[in-house]
């Protein structure tokens, strides 16, 4: 991917707030004014290298807020941007209610921050992404822990490397859930299957609660949202750009 640093610079100056979220595929980029979401971008993971390109993506902003789960890029994002904002469990603002608090990903904890703030709680979210995550949020705002699956891509490409004639496929809904040819079959069992894996996953964790006069709102986000939810309707709000949201919130709230 090829940015010209003189064009990002001229043409976000007035941008206040650069929020950026570290995954173990893809970097995400984004580039606020007050509330509005002015730019964003995807950088692979292994492509960031605290060039002088990544480093003038921060000219002309008052704040600077991370999300990582890549140590290696945590490194590199710390020195590139060292007045930055890195989030954790002590200083997102929400009470983490779980064993080791320090365990949980910094971008499931920014997600269920956004979730709570945009639409209230108790919440769930879904994120599609390297994994597939389910985070609890209950109605006074409160993280509660999660699920973590093997995302979608990454079910995928295991199929392709751990199997001698499964082949590398594009990732999209089969005609009928009963496959007629191997990309078929692969392709419902990774789209059906992952439907099926999140209406299950919501009734189980909902199950697990009494709400009285409420009920759970259920958000996904990540690259494969869209995909996934089409197949089913346990999902109540689609938000690809739900991380970034919630990272600008904490900026703001500092």
């Amino acid at each position: 991917m090829s940015i010209s640093t003189t064009t990002c610079y001229n043409k976000f100056v007035k941008s206040k707030i650069l929020t950026i979220d570290a995954g173990n595929t893809t970097v995400s980029f984004g580039l606020f004014e007050g509330k509005k979401l002015v730019r964003a971008w995807h950088v692979p993971t292994g492509r960031i290298t605290g060039g002088r390109g990544t480093r003038d993506w921060g000219l002309g902003t008052r704040q600077i807020i991370i999300s990582s789960v890549v140590p290696k890029v945590s490194k590199i994002l710390k020195k590139t941007f060292p007045g930055a904002l890195f989030v954790n469990h002590k200083n997102i603002g929400i009470k983490v209610r779980v064993a080791k608090p320090a365990q949980v990903g910094a971008d499931r904890l920014v997600d269920a921050l956004a979730a709570y703030k945009l639409y209230g709680g108790p919440a769930i979210v879904v994120d599609f992404g390297t994994a597939t995550t389910f985070d609890v949020i209950n109605a006074r705002g409160d993280y509660l822990g999660g699920a973590i699956a093997p995302g979608i891509l990454l079910a995928r490409d295991t199929l392709y490397e751990r199997t001698a004639k499964l082949p590398k496929i594009e990732i999209k809904a089969p005609k009928n859930v009963i496959g007629k040819n191997t990309v078929e079959a692969m392709r419902s069992g990774l789209v059906y299957g992952y439907a099926a894996l999140v209406e299950g996953m919501i009734k189980r964790i909902i199950s697990k609660f009494e709400i009285r006069n409420s009920k759970f709102k259920v958000i996904a986000t990540g690259g494969l949202a869209l995909l996934i939810c089409k197949q089913t309707d346990v999902i109540d709000i689609i938000d690809q750009g739900l991380t970034l949201k919630g990272l600008r919130m904490i900026g703001e709230m500092r």
